[in-house]
């Protein structure tokens, strides 16, 4: 994203994956410079990603009011019928999306309360066997 830093004000930068190869933290941190940048010096920046951590950062700029939801519009491309269909997310001024696609991330939040079910199940298996070892 060097090249950012030096297209004439008001250009429109065009990146595909510009997440490839890089940390998840850094990928944050990728879309920090792209709304510092487009802010200082009125560039533009459409982006293809598949990155939830560049898309989530962009959540919270704007439940942070860093940014707003006008500012970062965000697009969700499917096939229907065998046509590339692109819908438009709604985010509004707290970062939530209202109309995601389905399975448009998979299932981390279902993940993680599944790991956490199954972890309190089992310390609760490992508590009782030990009752019952000394009792």
């Amino acid at each position: 994203m060097v090249l950012a830093h030096f297209v004439p004000p008001g250009a429109t930068i065009i990146a595909e994956q510009p997440e490839i190869h890089l940390h998840p933290r850094v990928q944050t941190e990728l879309a920090n410079l792209m709304v510092e940048v487009s802010r200082q010096r009125n560039v533009q920046f459409i982006v293809e990603t598949h990155s939830e951590h560049l898309f989530r950062r962009m959540q919270f700029l704007v439940a942070d009011r860093k940014i707003s939801p006008v500012d970062c519009r965000m697009c969700f491309i499917g096939m229907r019928r065998r046509k590339a269909r692109v819908q438009l997310l709604q985010m509004d001024d707290y970062g939530r999306i209202s109309n995601w696609p389905k399975h448009f991330f998979g299932d981390a939040i279902g993940e993680t309360e599944r790991q956490m079910r199954r972890m309190i199940e089992r310390l609760q298996q490992a508590e009782q066997s030990e009752l019952r070892q000394d009792g």
